[in-house]
């Protein structure tokens, strides 16, 4: 599994504690010269407090008074004191160092010559991560324009795993943190995602709190979605959620969400203002209305959202010339670096024909002084005659030097908004992807370890020979590195804020719901396989078995009940016993090869004999021949070096996939999770499976 690619976590220690550990690092005596053969490795790339980092060195230049240092990955040895430090005498050896005094954040490891601050090698950078999230959300609610007119109704797109036909959304004025009696106005919202309106007749010019309430009480389903009322206010926002309110944030601000609204190129993400970690905060200079997040550049480099606002309404207005447009945006990064954000306009004809071009940004790092802030930039200009839709590109451009490295982009936008002077209506709020996903008796999913598309596709004989039969997804990307929370998305919806492997410590510790669950409420059979498990609900790791691959036993309600692992988890010398009847073959199947055959630990093509092996046991079985099967492969990440695009191949008994069919489509984890959903009738987990695009253009 590999290591996160991670941007920089920041934290200042206080002066009192800098001061003690300068008393305890080495002092400055001599310097070194790195030689070829020097060596530092850390045991883990990722700890949680108090775990042992163990660093394995090794030099020519040895010296007894060698030593290795901790320290915050923005700092230089020599101008701030490590934060742990030992010898390192030898000419080779190991040093242990304990993780329970650091904060989470990122970290260096530094191998260091002489008492002194001169590198014998590079660096080796890690992270130290809290205590694990244990759950995460599942409701969301956004309002479509950041201020309203006085007496025009507030409009709010609404989503949640838990409807009821009592929930309702309800207006306060933003003073009131806990929604009591007093609520101003309201709206019930019955289903599981929709559109409300509600009223703002007699409310004074000033900032609201929009909140969204469960069963006719007063229990919070989303966070509150601020806005304002004004005397008078601009016409709609053209731009559909170019705050980033709607849908689930990310927990971690590291790993890719569901965007509604938008296409995206790459993976950018959406961020909580509350996430920390040198992320931007509530007090971070920005919009003053800012919301609840905003959107980023995500983890692997450059990215990009799209979409268009079709402004035909005023195409006559437009034509007679003088209708004008007015775009803004927050745009901002991290720090001194580069990465930055721009939003593009491209007026466009009926027939799609470009006939202009507007920009805000991009906002350099000296235009912030490389201090971390967003900056409101605008321009205005008059719409091209002709004109019926306007295209509008967010480009997220992450630092050249660490894009080759698929390292993270902190470019940030928030409050993005597009208005013109003559009256067009208000765009549709986000509404979930339309499902063309045919039923299916059963669904077969497997997840592939850590190869790119072109690693597996052209090189892996029997897989290709399977894809180019069937179907391919040829923008098919992966959440997050590293392998577990990949994992955790397709079964749980989320990555619940992990960006590590957090084995064994997170058996049993994620509390939300999964497709085991949704599948045994809709009254229909569900089984994990994973091989050399050994016994049912074996967790201990064997040779190439690793508890990890099988993702349910992240999860409370299996891994902390015995009986229910023991039915649910099994080797997967059981599953080709269970395909021996349709009766016994369970509708949803999550099956795992062992460490080695996921490419994880050995290579390409000892995968690839291990499904020339395996996968014609599925493709005779009864459930295949006799019934619609689907089967779904994929990976879990990428090489670390191809932006996360991961190799996906799809097939479908009875006729219903497309053959020879290599899809352009961008999908994600939560479209695997969309497409078992729809393939099987089940509801949704959250809001990044909810909203996410479901494989529709791969069936005949």
């Amino acid at each position: 599994m590999l290591p996160p690619l991670r941007k920089r976590w920041r934290f200042t220690l206080p002066l009192l504690l800098l001061t003690v550990l300068a008393l305890l690092a080495p002092a400055e005596l001599g310097t070194a010269q790195a030689a070829a053969s020097n060596a530092l490795s850390l045991n883990q790339s990722s700890y949680t407090p108090g775990q042992n980092l163990v660093a394995t060195y090794s030099t020519t230049q040895v010296s007894s008074t060698n030593w290795i240092g901790i320290y915050q990955s923005t700092v230089t040895p020599g101008s701030s004191a490590s934060l742990k430090w030992d010898w390192a005498p030898n000419a080779s050896g190991t040093v242990t160092l304990s993780t329970s005094s650091l904060s989470p954040g990122s970290y260096k490891a530094y191998f260091l010559a002489n008492n002194g601050y001169t590198p014998v090698t590079t660096p080796v950078f890690f992270t130290v991560v809290s205590a694990s999230t244990t759950s995460t959300p599942t409701s969301m609610l956004c309002v479509g324009q950041g201020t309203y007119a006085a007496g025009q109704a507030v409009s709010a797109s609404y989503a949640t795993a838990s409807p009821s036909s009592s929930n309702w959304v309800a207006v306060y004025p933003d003073t009131v943190t806990q929604p009591n009696t007093s609520y101003l106005s309201w709206a019930y919202a019955p289903n599981a995602s929709g559109t409300v309106s509600v009223s703002t007749s007699g409310l004074a010019a000033g900032n609201y709190f929009l909140y969204y309430l469960a069963n006719n009480g007063y229990t919070t389903l989303a966070k509150a979605a601020r806005f304002s009322v004004a005397a008078t206010a601009a016409g709609p926002n053209l731009i559909v959620n170019g705050d980033g309110e709607c849908g689930n944030p990310s927990a971690s601000g590291y790993d890719a969400v569901t965007l509604p609204g938008w296409q995206i190129t790459g993976v950018p993400t959406v961020v909580g203002y509350d996430v920390g970690s040198g992320f931007p905060v509530a007090s971070t200079p920005g919009p003053a209305n800012r919301g609840n997040q905003f959107l980023s550049g995500g983890a692997v480099g450059d990215s990009t959202l799209t979409q268009t606002a079709d402004v035909s309404a005023a195409g006559s207005q437009i034509d007679g010339g003088g209708v004008t447009y007015n775009l803004s945006g927050w745009l901002g990064g991290y720090a001194g670096e580069t990465s930055s954000a721009t939003v593009k306009l491209a007026f466009r004809n009926a027939a799609g024909t470009q006939l202009g071009t507007s920009q805000i940004g991009p906002v350099t790092a000296s235009d912030r002084g490389s201090v971390t802030k967003l900056l409101q930039r605008a321009t205005t200009g008059t719409v091209p005659a002709g004109t019926r839709s306007v295209g509008v590109t967010v480009q997220f451009s992450g630092v050249p030097s660490r894009n080759a490295s698929n390292s993270y982009n902190d470019s940030y936008a928030d409050n993005l908004s597009l208005t013109l002077s003559a009256t067009v209506p208000a765009p549709a709020l986000p509404a979930p992807v339309a499902n063309a996903v045919p039923q299916f008796d059963h669904v077969f999913f497997v997840m592939l370890e850590n190869r790119s598309y072109d690693q597996v596709i052209g090189q892996a004989p029997y897989l290709t020979g399977i894809g180019n039969a069937n179907v391919k997804l040829g923008q098919s990307y992966g959440a997050v590195h590293p392998s577990d929370p990949n994992y955790m998305a397709v079964a749980g919806g989320s990555t619940y804020g992990h960006v590590d492997n957090p084995m064994p410590g997170a058996i049993g510790a994620l509390t939300g719901k999964h497709l085991g669950d949704l599948t045994e409420a809709a009254g229909k059979q569900w089984r994990g396989y994973i091989e050399d498990m050994v016994a049912p609900c074996n967790l201990k790791n064997n040779g190439y078995f690793d508890p990890d691959n099988m993702p349910f036993l992240f999860f409370q309600d299996v891994a902390n009940n015995p009986a229910r692992c023991q039915e649910h988890l099994h080797p997967v010398s059981q599953l080709w016993t269970d395909l021996q009847s349709t009766a016994t073959t369970p509708n949803f199947v999550w099956f795992e090869p062992n460490t080695c055959n996921t490419m994880h630990s050995c290579s390409t093509a000892t995968g690839d004999d291990w499904f020339k092996n395996n996968l014609p046991k599925i493709l005779n079985s009864p459930a295949w021949t006799q019934q619609r099967s689907l089967i779904i492969i994929t990976f879990d990440e990428d090489d670390s070096a191809s932006g996360q695009r991961v190799p996906t191949i799809v097939l479908g008994s009875q006729g219903t996939t497309k053959t020879g069919f290599t899809s352009g489509t961008h999908y994600t984890q939560y479209s695997m999770t969309r497409t078992i959903e729809g393939a099987l009738g089940l509801p949704h987990i959250t809001q990044n499976d909810q909203y996410a695009t479901p494989l529709n253009d791969i069936w005949r």
